[in-house]
């Protein structure tokens, strides 16, 4: 009934025929923004429930906030309202998708257009998911639907052009999916992990040595099949999966016994990282392994290495580690992972934790919330106000 509910408000959000609107406390009004991204997280409340989930939805709101902190009165509609038009003259128009290019004919001319990326180029991502499903196919002999397909590729690359600004939630490999003739207009800035009520400060290695492997949907996209058919080999090691994934029946149809049939294959469903049961998880773990084929920067990823958790990851992740610390994959290939998890799975604790606390350290500073709201701060003083400010451009 809760989830039924809570579907039933995400389309009155999406559907609003007039946008949110928020204004600058004690401020001297420079403009309106409109912004184009998750309407309903507007009207929550910072303590809300709402954001222990994708950290999309406190950013959502924190973009709105930062709009209004730096003198602008802010109309907010959902990214997947199509119907949209602007009555009034904006400012500045801020969109996550393809808003941008619909609503760009209906705007002035002198409107500062800023497109906010939050994962890699649609034609890398989507020709990454179908490599990953034609080989999933060809060693299962199962059929895959695929769940992280970017529609309306075509939209989205006009969006792209049309940008004066882009906002990337990504690292130099994200970047480097997109055309170099966008590169200039591009501006990293970090995404946030999820609210944690635990961190490992002492025994970041323990007994157990459990790996996990925690992300929302698209179990092939993000490699879970790689690590099942890994982990089935080797009794000795455990696999904990946090995910939505037995919704996925398709998957299951391939994989289903497999999890079933391995008591050192443990599913347990999608849990908020601030739960009880995730925290207890993470007691016995030391390691998540996450062999995505295409990300902005991961959440997952920054939450599990806020969290005190060894990375073994994807460049495609988009997440940075320390140098010396943590392990990248390369191809995500069945020996590349094979190896990757015996290497740590037998390496010197005290060499363990020194990597894990260099890649908890970083992580909590650069996936904090506080550095978001500054790094977009700057970069948007940035696009607006040049002539004040001067944005880190990090390429």
């Amino acid at each position: 009934m809760k989830t039924i509910l809570r579907k039933i408000k995400r389309r009155i959000f999406r559907q609003l025929p007039i946008p949110i609107t928020t204004t600058p406390h004690h401020k001297t009004i420079r403009g309106r923004t409109l912004v184009s991204y998750i309407a309903a997280s507007i009207l929550k409340k910072d303590s809300s429930s709402f954001f222990d989930g994708h950290t999309h939805c406190w950013e959502s709101k924190e973009i709105v906030k930062v709009f209004n902190k730096l003198g602008y009165i802010v109309d907010t509609i959902d990214y997947s309202n199509n119907w949209f038009l602007p009555q009034i003259k904006y400012n500045v128009v801020f969109d996550i998708y393809t808003n941008l290019q619909r609503i760009a004919p209906f705007i002035d001319q002198n409107t500062v257009k800023i497109l906010h990326l939050t994962g890699s180029h649609p034609r890398y991502q989507n020709q990454a998911e179908i490599n990953r499903i034609r080989n999933f196919e060809q060693r299962t002999k199962k059929l895959y639907t695929p769940k992280r397909l970017v529609p309306n590729v075509e939209l989205a690359e006009r969006s792209l052009k049309l940008a004066d600004f882009c906002t990337l939630l990504g690292n130099a490999h994200t970047l480097r999916t997109y055309p170099s003739q966008y590169h200039n207009k591009i501006f990293l800035i970090p995404v946030t992990a999820s609210r944690l009520s635990y961190k490992k400060k002492e025994n970041y290695v323990p007994k157990k040595r459990e790996f996990l492997w925690f992300f929302g949907s698209g179990a092939i996209h993000k490699g879970l099949d790689l690590l099942i058919d890994i982990f089935a080999q080797h009794k000795n090691l455990i696999l904990n999966i946090v995910g939505n994934i037995q919704y996925e029946k398709d998957f299951f149809n391939a994989y289903g016994k497999k999890i079933n049939n391995s008591q050192n294959i443990r599913l347990h469903g999608s849990l908020a990282p601030s739960s009880n049961s995730f925290i207890n998880i993470l007691k016995d773990t030391f390691c998540f392994i996450a062999p995505s084929c295409s990300e902005g920067t991961s959440p997952a990823c920054a939450t599990c290495l806020q969290a005190g958790l060894f990375p073994i990851v994807s460049r495609d992740t988009g997440v940075t580690l320390p140098e010396g610390a943590g392990i990248y994959l390369d191809t995500c290939s069945h020996q590349e992972i094979t190896d990757a998890i015996f290497k740590i799975h037998s390496m010197d604790t005290k060499l363990l934790t020194k990597q894990i606390i260099e890649c908890q350290k970083q992580a909590i500073m650069l996936y904090s919330r506080q550095n978001f709201t500054e790094k977009l701060t700057e970069n948007l003083q940035q696009f607006l106000h040049p002539q004040s400010c001067k944005a880190e451009k990090i390429i």
